[in-house]
């Protein structure tokens, strides 16, 4: 890897539209003394569909959190929400509508406030509270929300914005606007300004902008351009989207990259400089530019060395560590013997025995999550097991297509065994599923001590994984049961699933490619060296 000559490196750094910079600022020596105020951009607002939104859910019942944050405000798009049948569910099953122009409800006068921005972007608006519980923590937690909904919007307005992200920041939405994770949250971020503009009071500011990933990242640029005083933005780096593409498409996978970049690093390269342009990808072009917000924090060690990696614009740029909060169920030996008792039964109805060890991998259906690694560990384990009398299973909790209803549940177990068995086509196998239920059933086929079931539900429950279920195993009861959890992934920013179980006793196999690595390498007691 040799280094660019000197006269492309020159032209490199003259360019304005590979290396933005940010407009000129007024000073911000404003000191915040009081409670914080501060707006998430995320695109899980009201839902609980991955990473983002369990981290969200820990910072909204933290103690910690709640003491130096007077609000809290989650923002996102409406997308499905907009056609719910029921206008007190539009902010989801935890939350309470007290604006929305949709359904012509307004508790608290916000018409007079709302409606001239919805009017000026052709966006609709709704607003309310969404409360978090988490019983198995005695926490619990709320947050202001704000859906918008962009399906039909200015597209003159928008236009206008766009131009001005080229000339200011050398974007070209051109060029990703057929993408609609762009062009959504591109839509969304003048009028997400605006509302907080209109819903805020004085008093309230300055509003921190925290950029989930790249969702918020329009949003973020638009308080660069025109928030003043009144806002600071963070990207919130829960991966580095560039090197995620690069893991997952190369077929060295972690190996490849984390070895390049260590060895570019070494040379003073980055990305570019060894893998060629990436601005084909949207995500890699906006999470570029994080260095124009007041600040970045990132979840693990590898992301924060995957930022820095991304260009010189980053080698000044603080990347703060700031890594995930893990669940800490309260959990005594009675209740952890009981909830394994029951998954135990569970699992003999299912099986046709009763395992001796359980195990689980919590996971997204996608090849960084590298389940087919749990499958090698659990093939070596089977002489094992076999020589000790012993049996185990390996529960794969991964869904591509959502949480399945109460009555397809209850259609699929009793037409052909489900979990056990499967069929391709939604409600059942759909995507990457249909892959992962070959492998379990090729494995099932050649291992006798060890079996591998693959359950594509979102949850757990009787309602989510069938009759066998006693009613007191929920996701929770689950997560204490477990002997074992994978987490052999080969690109994992962090991982709050794979340390879950670990306070409640288990045993948990994390590669060294996980951020939560780092995470337990950082807090165990530091102890001295034997003499």
């Amino acid at each position: 890897m040799a280094k660019s000559s000197a006269k492309q490196s020159a032209a490199k750094k003259s360019s304005t539209k590979n290396t933005p910079k940010a407009p000129n600022k007024k000073s911000k020596s404003k000191t915040i003394t009081k409670g914080y105020t501060l707006a998430h951009v995320t695109h899980e607002a009201v839902e609980q569909i991955g990473g983002i939104g369990t981290v969200l859910e820990g910072l909204m019942t933290s103690p910690q959190y709640k003491k130096r944050v007077n609000r809290s405000i989650l923002i996102g798009p409406m997308g499905a929400n907009v056609h719910v049948p029921n206008p007190s569910k539009r902010l989801g099953e935890m939350g309470k509508v007290l604006y929305s122009s949709i359904d012509g409800i307004d508790e608290l006068g916000l018409a007079a406030k709302f409606q001239p921005i919805e009017w000026a972007f052709g966006v609709s608006f709704a607003y309310g509270t969404r409360h978090y519980d988490q019983p198995s923590q005695n926490r619990k937690g709320e947050a202001e929300v704000l859906l918008i909904d962009v399906t039909t919007v200015n597209e003159q307005r928008t236009n206008v914005f766009k131009a001005r992200l080229w000339e200011e920041f050398g974007l070209d939405s051109a060029r990703y606007q057929s993408s609609w994770d762009y062009e959504e949250y591109v839509r969304i971020a003048e009028p997400a300004f605006y509302a907080l503009n209109a819903l805020l009071p004085e008093s309230d500011f300055p509003c921190v902008l925290f950029s989930h990933e790249f969702m918020g990242m329009p949003a973020a640029l638009k308080c660069i351009l025109d928030g003043g005083e009144k806002f600071r933005t963070i990207y919130h780096a829960h991966e580095c989207p560039t090197a995620r593409r690069l893991c997952e498409v190369h077929p060295g996978h972690d190996t490849m990259f984390y070895s390049v970049l260590d060895a570019a690093k070494a040379q003073g390269l980055y990305v570019e400089d060894v893998f060629g342009n990436l601005d084909d990808m949207m995500r890699h072009a906006l999470v570029k530019r994080t260095h124009l917000l007041d600040g970045i924090i990132a979840v693990g060690d590898r992301t924060r060395d995957e930022i820095k990696f991304l260009s010189e614009d980053f080698d000044d740029k603080d990347v703060t560590l700031v890594y995930n909060g893990l669940p800490a169920h309260q959990v005594d030996l009675k209740l952890k013997n009981k909830c394994r008792r029951e998954l135990q039964e569970y699992s003999q109805k299912l099986l046709g025995f009763t395992p001796d060890i359980l195990m689980t991998h919590v996971a997204r259906p996608v090849i960084s999550k590298a389940i087919w690694r749990d499958l090698q560990v659990c093939h070596e384990m089977e002489p094992q097991l076999e020589a000790a009398n012993q049996k185990a299973v390996l529960y794969i909790l991964t869904s591509a297509g959502g949480t399945r209803s109460k009555e397809d549940v209850k259609h699929m177990f009793e037409s052909y065994g489900w979990p056990l068995h499967h069929k391709e086509g939604y409600p059942d196998l759909c995507g990457p599923e249909i892959g992962l239920a070959g492998d379990a059933a090729q494995f099932n086929l050649e291992h006798k001590y060890i079996k591998v079931v693959l359950v594509n539900q979102f949850g757990w429950g009787t309602d989510l994984v069938g009759p066998y279920c006693p009613k007191d195993l929920d996701m929770s009861a689950l997560r204490i049961a477990v002997d074992v959890e994978f987490g052999i992934a080969d690109y994992e920013p962090f991982g709050i699933s794979p340390l879950e179980p670990l306070a409640c006793g288990a045993i948990c196999v994390i590669s060294d490619a996980c951020g939560c690595a780092g995470f337990v390498q950082h807090t165990q007691a530091v102890r001295p060296s034997p003499t």
